[in-house]
């Protein structure tokens, strides 16, 4: 491994010198220009002391890049590479430095091959020097820190910014997270207005984390890797891997209390420091749940590689809820596969798998982040008929961000994302145009349910529905297909009483973003906890179904477990 002492100790050197341009300015009036916000501030002190430390740089190391907040809002590239770069913050905590507050710090950080290699924060005022070197502790004026490393959340003293966004939707969700820490309790919020000090005060274990949503990479490079080395967890607002260019970080003094704060908070969407900002506000809006998408994505192929490959070996079957309802090893191993590589990679998220429930944990949807899993959607793997999915819904707020069902068989891969269509295998999906029920071919289950009363409703439904006539009724022995079947304009609606969410989570979804409707069983808004749903490609169909479909309610999903 490269040693970087020598880089370290010259941006010491340089962050000492510049710091007396700060400190002469302070107590003077200056004059302030706006950038991105009102409360975005900038003045010649910053752009002069950018100046100053990069021109120092480059004449000692001629072959390194830069990344300069000024020089970026100047209109500069923000591209990290491999290849040696100084991330500079020249002011940080520039409205402090306008108003003569008195924390105003010079941040600067230090990667080679994109990963952070030192970083520096110098707050002027109070003469405080902290720093650290990967691999090699952090220090504050020569002396080490350690974070307090505790544990209980409702004992810890927690850091954060109001930050320049000051549009509706950012302020009322930074409010809003202030006010849910508050209600945890925490012992209390602080915020001193520059984010590398308050990352530095969780190094010192003079705060017990810190959070924030809309800095910059130049805010926190430095800091993350001090709160780091004084044995600190930087992680991202979702509890999954820090990320600089996201503009979303928590830093705290142990895991623990990391993934509690990810668990209560919520963030707003801010374009990533690396997204080219010439292009459209909206494309570059943070789709702040895409990475667990592609993540959904890639373990739904890897659950499909095991279930291709168990078709070919003798399957031990069980039953759990009756002699229909069956089980097998290779479900509980893809549910495990599933679950515990998305833990690895978002370890504040929550579940809710078919056969976890099935082993008794609680299937309760809340407002966190929950992926809801079907490992094997289909009993028909038991017989290796060809239609077999994983099944992977997303929710947050009670509402599904997105949903990934791959037909393992016929390797294809339904995907859809709120507000951004459904395909399959990247072909954008639609439903069918068709309006005329006669002219229609309907898909339903017949379930696992045995129940002499519950059969003949079913029957019932189906009976009423052949004699409108429609064209026909399909049944591939899956939900989660046979609503990717709406979605593709391959049938008209599919209805079903008994199914689970685990089943309908992604599919339901897929439906709507392809232009489907869904509604519960006797109209009105589909609950899917209910068991009972409608997915059609119009609402004229769907309330047509309505009309002959002999409803009953099977127990919810989220009913309290009898013990």
């Amino acid at each position: 491994m490269a040693n970087w002492t020598d880089c370290l100790n010259f941006g010491i050197s340089v962050a000492k010198q510049a710091s007396e341009i700060i400190l002469s300015a302070f107590q003077q009036q200056k004059e302030v220009k706006l950038k991105s916000s009102p409360a975005d501030l900038v003045t010649e002190t910053d752009q002069r002391v950018e100046k100053i430390l990069i021109s120092a740089i480059r004449t000692k190391y001629p072959l390194h890049r830069f990344i300069g907040e000024e020089s970026v809002a100047a209109g500069e590239c923000l591209e990290l590479t491999d290849s040696p770069t100084w991330i500079i913050d020249p002011i940080d905590g520039t409205v402090n430095f306008v108003h003569r507050f008195p924390f105003v710090a010079i941040s600067i950080a230090f990667t080679v091959n994109k990963q952070m290699e030192f970083g520096i924060v110098y707050s002027c005022v109070e003469d405080k020097l902290f720093y650290a070197q990967r691999g090699r502790g952090a220090f504050l004026n020569g002396e080490r820190l350690h974070a307090s490393r505790q544990e209980d959340i409702s004992r810890c003293v927690v850091v954060t910014e109001i930050g320049a966004e000051r549009d509706d939707l950012a302020l009322s969700t930074m409010t809003s997270n202030i006010f849910r820490l508050l209600k945890l309790p925490v012992h209390g919020v602080r915020a001193l207005g520059t984010a590398a000090v308050d990352m530095c005060q969780v190094a010192t274990g003079g705060a017990d984390a810190y959070y924030h949503i809309g800095m910059h990479c130049w805010d926190i490079a430095a800091s993350a890797i001090i709160v780091q080395e004084a044995g600190g967890v930087v992680m991202d607002t979702d509890g999954s891997e820090f990320d600089m260019m996201s503009r979303r970080v928590i830093a705290a003094s142990s895991a623990e209390v990391a993934r509690r704060i990810a668990q209560v908070i919520q963030a707003f969407p801010c374009r990533r420091d690396d997204e080219d900002p010439h292009r459209s506000c909206s494309s570059n809006m943070a789709d702040i749940w895409q990475r667990a998408m592609d993540h959904a994505v890639a373990i739904a192929r890897k659950a499909g590689e095991v279930v291709r490959e168990a078709l070919c070996d003798d399957r031990k079957v069980m039953t759990k809820s009756s002699s229909v309802d069956l089980v097998t090893q290779t479900d509980q191993r893809v549910e495990q596969l599933i679950i515990q590589s998305v833990k690895e990679k978002f370890p504040t998220h929550r579940f809710i798998g078919e056969e976890s429930v099935a082993a008794g944990e609680a299937c309760d949807l809340t407002d966190s982040p929950t992926w809801i899993i079907d490992p094997i959607d289909g009993t028909n793997f038991v017989h290796s008929f060809p239609f077999v999915a994983v099944s992977i819904g997303f929710s947050v707020n009670n509402q599904t961000e997105f949903g990934v069902v791959y037909s393992c068989l016929e390797d294809k891969m339904f995907t859809a994302r709120r507000g951004k269509g459904a395909f399959c295998n990247g072909e954008p999906l639609q439903v069918s145009d068709q309006e005329d029920i006669k002219q229609s071919i309907i898909a339903t289950e017949f379930g696992s349910n045995r129940d002499p009363e519950a059969v003949d409703k079913i029957f019932s439904s189906l009976r009423s529905i052949l004699c409108i006539p429609v064209h026909g009724v399909r049944s591939a022995g899956t939900a989660a297909i046979n609503m990717c079947l709406v979605a593709s304009g391959c049938v008209e609606a599919y209805y079903e009483i008994g199914i689970h969410v685990w089943d309908v989570a992604a599919g339901s979804l897929i439906v709507s973003e392809a232009g489907g409707v869904l509604m519960d069983v006797e109209g009105g808004e589909v609950d899917l906890m209910s068991r009972r749903i409608v997915a059609a490609n119009s609402r004229t169909i769907a309330e047509r179904i309505v009309k002959e479909i002999d409803s009953f309610s099977p127990p919810r999903d989220d009913a309290p477990t009898k013990h």
